[in-house]
């Protein structure tokens, strides 16, 4: 039997993909990003939960507010790992309008 690789699959330990379901309307909370300050460490995605990080390719000259990284917000659940870890603070969290 072929195996089946699901993004994000590999991550959760209880069995459950999170990134077959969609987040909904339930979050308050989602990242935000100041692109100057990110400097494309992939620290954030690597603890993402949900792995809805993607690291962006960037050139090393390309200018600071150039974006590194795109986060997914339709799977974004608005844990804040991501801010928590990130070792330059270039990820905050803000409260989602209603």
């Amino acid at each position: 039997m072929a195996k089946v690789y699901i993004r994000g699959a590999g991550i959760h330990n209880s069995g459950t993909i999170a990134l077959v379901n969609k987040t909904g309307t339930w979050k308050i909370m989602e990242p935000v990003i100041d692109n100057p300050k990110c400097i494309g460490c992939k620290i954030c995605s690597q603890f993402c939960p949900d792995d809805c990080i993607e690291r962006l390719v960037v050139e090393k000259d390309a200018p600071p507010e150039t974006p590194r990284i795109v986060i997914d917000m339709e799977y974004c659940k608005g844990c804040g790992i991501c801010a928590h870890e990130c070792p330059t603070q270039a990820i905050t969290m803000v409260q989602v309008e209603a």
